[in-house]
């Protein structure tokens, strides 16, 4: 299967006369490029070049959501402490080889004009945009692609995290470099899903490592890098390639202003220790434009300030000194604070659809260490019956004012993959169903206090750990669902735990409960967790996905059959390159959670809100909201305006 231009030109929209001027491959446009003022004087002195000699040949021209923009002007917005990266990659730190289109609906060129893909999908074709330069006007090209793979599949290189895809053991990859513009992938097996990776939030890793400035700390191409690490104070030279190549989820890429990136924006006031502020200043070199020729981004400068608190990103909204921003802030419990200060603070809401099927589910540890927990935590009965224990209409009316409906975790309504059935299974809230199942369970014989007693004797007890800073509702909702599990013999303790505690826990397998949202509401084949045991997010069942994943560590456990069987389909799909097959199976791997019900949900997540002020235009007024689609970058930020 051999892409097409047009199906690579879906997600690009262009007006007729646009598409007749710029054309798809290495033509010019047609008609005279222009920039900020704010660099004109830069390009007057002749210490920038002139735009035209800045841009590529082939530009991407972007479509703005309401039309033409102006230039200038800073956004600011808000950091929850100095470590919020998160926050960082889903504004500024979107632009790789490839992208999703605002529609979450396809795959479009990005730093790359052209691509194709064999019809087994092991061998990708790549070329890209002619003319293409860093922030600090060195070209970009297939070294800087070449170098990032070499990196990043090095063995001597802590890559964590970072373009895992190109790491998988079980299916190789090489680079092939024809030019300086075209590049090829080729896997030893089929990689369906390779696009969707270069597409995600993760695919930005490979067009973020540039070779001329980074090689400098790498011992193939620099010697002495080892004794320049030790100068600097770290062990060797890949430690301080970590620091000053940082990946976009680490601090360390925001706390050095020197390297040079491919973003609209790039770091001028760096993210240390003790700042109060990160600031970023527009990339004079951004290869993106709107119909007109205008360079873009429009807005000169982002400013986020580093907050203590939540609450103090939420009262800097309403006095409208934030003028985009949902992270921390769009709360359920904020909303009708926001909806009441829109006057006040000059600001707007617009919608969020989120990708989380749920709000909140149950993660009962399906590794503990405990036998007795253990097996219970694997009775699908057991599961069942505190499914329908649960009065998830009276969580609704009084923690989200009535907005949302039961629900489990599946796709969402939205997706294609929907399925009500699957959605609504055991969400009656009926106690006398649910004391049938706990018995089915073992747990028919009870204490002088009516908790029910596990097959040992010991009092059916265990502890749900939640971080509240995270979702505060999630406390709200399990003080209400403590009291309705008492009633039917189950004893509930809530504790709150801190965040990077929490993590530890879930690696270890280390809990009895833990809640957390429903990632894979829409975006179901990318994020798997809850409907088998995929990956390192499988938090449920930790044991099980170490063993899909040939994890070496203590916890690490064969699956039953069924968890197998889901495994062995999604490492088909995985291959491929049929996206009706891919569908099939999917369905297949979704037909087993359904039958198995592993995690337990409690509601629909609603619909999200954002703030913006009223003068920031071409902001898209609702937006998808995922993770691996950042949310708001693939609605191009670079294009909203200040009136």
């Amino acid at each position: 299967m051999v892409l097409s231009k047009s199906r690579l030109l879906s997600g690009m929209v262009l007006t007729a006369s646009v598409a007749a001027a710029v054309g798809f491959g290495g033509q010019h446009l047609a008609y005279a490029q222009q920039q900020s003022p704010s660099l004109d004087a830069a390009v007057a002195d002749g210490s920038l070049p002139p735009v035209e000699q800045r841009l590529p040949s082939n530009p991407l021209v972007i479509e703005p959501v309401e039309g033409i923009g102006q230039y200038g002007g800073t956004w600011r917005s808000a950091l929850r402490g100095g470590a919020d990266t998160g926050w960082i990659a889903r504004t500024v730190a979107y632009d790789g080889l490839l992208r999703y289109d605002r529609d979450w609906a396809n795959i479009v060129p990005n730093l790359v004009a052209d691509w194709s893909v064999n019809e087994d999908a092991t061998r990708y074709d790549f070329t890209l945009r002619d003319g293409l330069h860093w922030s600090n006007g060195e070209p970009f090209s297939t070294a800087d692609i070449a170098f990032a793979v070499e990196l990043l599949t090095n063995e001597d290189y802590a890559a964590g995290s970072a373009a895992r895809f190109l790491r998988d053991d079980s299916n190789p990859v090489e680079l092939e470099v024809v030019s300086d513009t075209e590049f090829a992938f080729i896997f030893e097996n089929p990689a369906g899903l390779f696009p969707e990776e270069l597409a995600s939030v993760d695919g930005y890793t490979i067009a973020s490592l540039p070779a001329a400035y980074c090689s400098q700390f790498h011992p193939d191409y620099n010697p002495d890098a080892d004794a320049l690490a030790q100068e600097e104070g770290f062990e060797n030279w890949s430690f301080l390639m970590l620091e000053r190549c940082a990946f976009q989820f680490e601090v360390a890429r925001y706390s050095n202003p020197d390297l040079p990136v491919m973003t609209a924006w790039m770091v001028d006031s760096p993210l240390t220790g003790d700042a109060a502020r990160l600031t970023f200043v527009r990339n004079p070199y951004y290869w993106k434009v709107d119909p007109e020729g205008n360079q873009l981004p429009y807005i000169d400068a982002l400013s986020m300030r580093v907050s203590e608190s939540a609450e103090e990103i939420m009262l800097a909204a309403l006095n409208g000194e934030i003028d985009f921003q949902d992270r921390h802030i769009a709360t359920v419990a904020n909303r009708p604070i926001f909806f009441d200060g829109q006057e006040g603070g000059d600001y707007r809401m617009g919608q969020t659809v989120p990708s989380a099927s749920v709000s909140m589910l149950f993660l009962f540890n399906m590794n503990h260490e405990d036998p007795v927990l253990r097996d219970l935590f694997r009775n699908r009965d057991f599961r069942i019956g505190f499914s329908h224990a649960l009065d998830r209409q009276e969580i609704i009316d009084v923690v989200f004012t009535g907005q949302g409906q039961p629900f489990q975790p599946s796709p969402r309504p939205e997706s294609p993959y929907y399925d009500e059935e699957m959605s609504t299974q055991f969400t009656q809230f009926d106690q006398d169903l649910a004391a049938q199942y706990l018995d089915a369970a073992g747990l028919s014989e009870t204490n002088g206090s009516g908790i029910r007693l596990m097959e040992d004797g010991r009092p059916l007890a265990f502890e749900v750990e939640a971080i509240a800073a995270f979702r505060p509702e999630w406390i709200d909702m399990l003080e209400l669902a403590q009291l309705q599990l008492r009633e039917v013999g189950i004893d509930m303790q809530i504790s709150t735990i801190d965040r990077s505690l929490f993590f530890d826990k879930n690696d270890t397998a280390d809990f009895d409960v833990h809640v957390w949202q429903g990632d894979g509401g829409l975006d179901v084949v990318g994020a798997p967790r809850y409907y088998f045991p995929a990956n390192q997010n499988s938090w449920w069942a930790m044991g099980w996905q170490s063993w899909y994943r040939d994890i070496d560590n203590d916890i690490a456990e064969e699956p039953p059959e069924w968890a197998r069987e889901q495994m062995s389909l999604y490492d088909q799909l995985k291959t491929e390159p049929d996206p009706a097959v891919r569908e099939d199976l999917m369905n297949q791997i979704l037909d087993i959670t359904q039958e198995e019900f592993p995690v337990v949900g409690v509601n629909l997540e609603p619909p999200g809100y954002y703030i913006a002020r009223n003068n920031l235009h071409n902001v898209a007024p609702s937006m998808m909201h995922a993770w691996r689609f950042p949310t708001p970058a693939p609605y191009d930020p670079f294009q909203w305006y200040f009136e």
